[in-house]
């Protein structure tokens, strides 16, 4: 079947070349009722406006790029992707995902991207650009907006989560139970950008000690790679180990994220703990395996957050000036049956 041309749906809708590609690159300068009858014509004769020709004719390449540290298939990623894929689709864009494996991809990544100009956005996701990075891009007069970074500076607008705020909950919970000694507990993979994630850690020790914990009391269990271990669960093993084994010996525990919680709950169950009886463990995210668990967290929506990047971008890429381009959006704890009253003496 020979494909429809641009010619025959002007024909269909009885105008001319120019106004059907006006109406269907979405342009000003149409009649709501004339753009109506093209975008009829065009579905019924199922004619497909190229993207390329619109692109070079709009100057714009209807791509926005997603800078995405480690992996798209983890957890938080994939949910707040979808999310900005949500918002930009339905509006024409292609989302292209660039993985970040460490600093020579992102390297190569801005060394490319001046020659093509081949985004029109770039959304950051969970980790930061340092100030040469942010010159490249706003010397593309590209918008740059951040989805959960560590800070606002440097962005032209950013949708997040308050990582410090949000780990203040779940210590103020175990101090209420009673737990005289805490730790914390990062994902054990290392990464080489400053991420949300080390905010969590800092912010932890930040309100434990306003709430009058000794530095003797604070344990953390920093991001460290662990050698001659044989497969992941030996690291939460190790982990694990180190919580029963330490002098002061934490019986609330906040945890980085639920993978990793989860994995430490099995490891310290099997060495003889109960949860929470003998240690309550917290985690954060609320991500699919905390409910199968009835593991108390900190709930956060990643989609919602990729949602309202995605619809900040869109406007920035119209030209249109944003009310409130740095928005924080909420988070909550979760409480289920992994936290409970320290143990007693008895």
């Amino acid at each position: 079947m020979a494909r429809t041309t641009i010619s025959e749906v002007a024909k269909a809708a009885g105008v001319s070349v120019s106004t059907v590609s006006r109406a269907l690159r979405g342009l000003d300068k149409v009649n709501p009722a004339t753009r109506k009858r093209v975008e009829d014509a065009a579905e019924k004769l199922h004619f497909s406006f190229s993207k390329s020709a619109s692109s070079l004719a709009s100057g714009k390449t209807m791509r926005v790029g997603v800078l995405l540290a480690d992996r798209i298939s983890g957890w938080f990623n994939s949910h707040a992707f979808e999310g900005v894929y949500e918002a930009l689709s339905v509006h024409g864009y292609d989302v292209i995902p660039y993985v970040i494996w460490g600093q020579d991809t992102l390297d190569n990544f801005f060394q490319t991207l001046p020659g093509n100009q081949n985004v029109d956005a770039v959304i950051v996701f969970s980790f930061d650009l340092d100030d040469a990075k942010k010159q490249v891009l706003k010397e593309l007069t590209v918008p740059v907006v951040g989805l959960n970074t560590p800070s606002d500076d440097g962005y032209d607008a950013t949708a997040r989560i308050d990582d410090r705020v949000s780990m203040y909950a779940p210590v103020r919970l175990l101090h209420s139970l009673g737990h005289e000694s805490l730790a914390y507990v990062e994902q054990p993979e290392t990464s080489p950008f400053l991420s949300t994630s080390r905010i969590r850690s800092q912010a932890f020790v930040s309100a434990s000690r306003e709430l009058g914990y000794a530095d003797d009391k604070i344990m953390t269990i920093p991001a460290i790679v662990y050698t001659g271990m044989r497969s992941q669960m030996d690291v939460y093993s190790g982990i694990a180990a180190q919580l029963v084994g330490s002098p002061s010996r934490p019986t609330g525990v906040c945890v980085e994220n639920d993978k990793v919680a989860v994995a430490l709950v099995r490891e310290l169950v099997r060495v003889g703990v109960r949860i929470p009886e003998d240690m309550s463990v917290i985690g954060f995210d609320d991500d699919t395996r905390a409910p199968i668990l009835d593991m108390t967290t900190v709930h956060q929506d990643p989609t919602e957050l990729g949602r309202a990047a995605g619809n900040k971008t869109l406007a920035l890429m119209r030209g249109e000036r944003l009310d409130n381009p740095y928005s924080v959006v909420p988070t909550s704890l979760v409480l289920r049956d992994t936290t409970g009253p320290a143990p007693t003496d008895d």
